[in-house]
């Protein structure tokens, strides 16, 4: 993780700098990639400002912390990255914990319908969030991805569609009808 440490009227050691630096690592153990850490220290009317961003794999983590002791300024802030950092790990986590138990549940109930016929089997199922966009957006999306299919949120309709590539190189759409 690249960490950079800007100060604005902040003279420091290089020592408080490695604690800095000694701190930040921590965030590792609860995020997969973390790309770049940025902390800017800055003192105004006798108090120390701190604000930390970590950018991590898709997202950006904020802390920031007051007080008119410098150390503990910066203490405040990175613990508030740490935490947020966490309370995300520990919501992936159970995320993941429900999926697994969800999908353990619909395969064991879809292979006990399936052993006694003849018909293929479900082998893998994927969840997908369908985003919401006109007709128009998902055949750019669509245009732009490898894919023979791209199910979407019709923003106009409110509805599921799937917009799909037929065998003559024509694009059909499905509309629910209820």
């Amino acid at each position: 993780m690249q960490v950079e440490v800007s100060r604005t009227h902040v003279p420091v050691s290089a020592d408080f700098d490695k604690h800095i630096r000694k701190k930040l690592q921590k965030i590792n153990k609860y995020l997969r990639r973390v790309f770049s850490a940025r902390v800017r220290i800055k003192e105004e009317k006798k108090r120390y400002l701190t604000e930390v961003n970590v950018v991590a794999d898709g997202f950006t983590i904020h802390g920031d912390g007051s007080s008119p002791d410098l150390y503990s300024s910066v203490e405040s802030a990175i613990d508030k990255v740490n935490k947020q950092a966490k309370k995300f790990k520990e919501k992936i986590k159970s995320h993941r914990s429900r999926m697994r138990t969800e999908k353990r549940g619909l395969l064991s109930t879809i292979s006990q319908e399936s052993v006694h016929s003849n018909y293929p089997q479900i082998t893998h199922i994927t969840r997908a969030i369908a985003k919401p966009m006109t007709v128009d957006e998902a055949f750019g999306e669509l245009c732009l991805s490898q894919d023979r299919f791209f199910f979407f949120l019709n923003t106009d309709t409110n509805q599921i569609n799937v917009l799909y590539l037929t065998d003559d190189g024509n694009f059909d759409l499905m509309e629910p009808q209820i």
